[in-house]
């Protein structure tokens, strides 16, 4: 009974232990190196998307830093001039809207260099980030021809001095948002004045009343980087809720396959087994001591 004793006092002062370890372990590494992902995005409401995603490097893997203090700014000749602030989120992004028209300082190709920084600390490294873009905007709209559904996508490029001018000679992808990606369902090749159409397939599932989020955009362009546009319409197929009476078990359905449900439940029973079994364990410890200690009495007695 005593070893018992004593081999749970060691497993206790181990486990109080280790949050100590570990925090001795992180200071004798010292700061830890962050990595920055900058993106900058022209969207369908004359602005561009300032987007910094911070992750601090571990040994077990990579984490997101949240709340980091992140600065936005563009390159000048005479110095970066700082354009506003960001802090990140629970996701680690930064994210800052700015005017796509703006006097911003272009380069020889009219291209504007953003620039993200996070200064670190004592904690964790500085990190920075640069995206190089020509700002522009997609719109999107819908028309029907001989029976026939069409998504039409017009494009223009901002240049310098607010002026604007036909996005041409570039692939627009159309796709409609999933819950996991983006199902692609048609390419538009926009020509010399910027404008492009393709006709609009009529076998995607909507809502319950057929609508639809049709999203146009240009990735990762050598010039324009990313370019985004979104528009609805109710050209889908109706979604067929389902049925209260016979409902259906599956992944995706309010009601869980049976095999999920007896897996939690096994589960659950394993782990609430264990702490009844751990309290079970300590009230015999308990009591065989107090047992213990009351013969050691009788004994004394009986000797005295």
């Amino acid at each position: 009974m005593k070893k018992k004793i004593f081999l749970l006092t060691i497993i206790a002062i181990f486990l109080l232990g280790l949050p100590s370890i570990a925090q001795d372990k992180a200071a004798e590494k010292g700061p830890f190196t962050t990595t920055m992902a900058f993106t900058a995005t022209s969207t369908s409401d004359d602005s561009v998307q300032l987007k910094a995603v911070v992750s601090v490097k571990h040994e077990e893997g990579a984490t997101f830093l949240m709340n980091a203090a992140i600065d936005f700014s563009y390159a000048n000749p005479e110095g970066d001039v700082s354009i506003g602030q960001a802090k990140t989120g629970i996701n680690g992004a930064a994210i800052l809207k700015v005017p796509a028209s703006n006097n911003y300082t272009r380069d020889e190709a009219q291209l504007i260099t953003f620039k993200a920084s996070y200064a670190g600390n004592d904690k964790y490294e500085s990190s920075d980030g640069e995206f190089l873009i020509k700002p522009s905007k997609l719109t999107l709209s819908f028309y029907e021809e001989d029976s026939i559904k069409y998504v039409k996508v017009e494009g223009i490029q901002y240049e310098a001095e607010g002026k604007t001018s036909p996005l041409g000679g570039v692939d627009v992808a159309i796709a409609i948002p999933k819950m996991f990606s983006m199902l692609k369902v048609g390419q538009i090749s926009l020509d010399s004045t910027g404008i492009g159409s393709t006709e609009f397939p009529t076998d995607i599932i909507g809502d319950s009343l057929g609508n639809l989020t049709v999203v146009a955009a240009i990735d990762e362009h050598e010039v324009y980087g990313f370019v985004q546009a979104n528009a609805s319409n109710s050209w889908g197929l109706h979604k067929h809720l389902i049925s209260p009476d016979r409902p259906s078990r599956e992944l995706w359905t309010p009601i869980a396959p049976l095999w999920m449900i007896i897996t939690l439940i096994i589960m659950l029973a394993g782990v609430w087994g264990h702490y009844v079994y751990a309290v079970v364990q300590l009230v015999m410890i308990k009591k065989s001591s107090e047992r213990a200690r009351k013969k050691k009495e009788k004994d004394e007695k009986a000797t005295a």
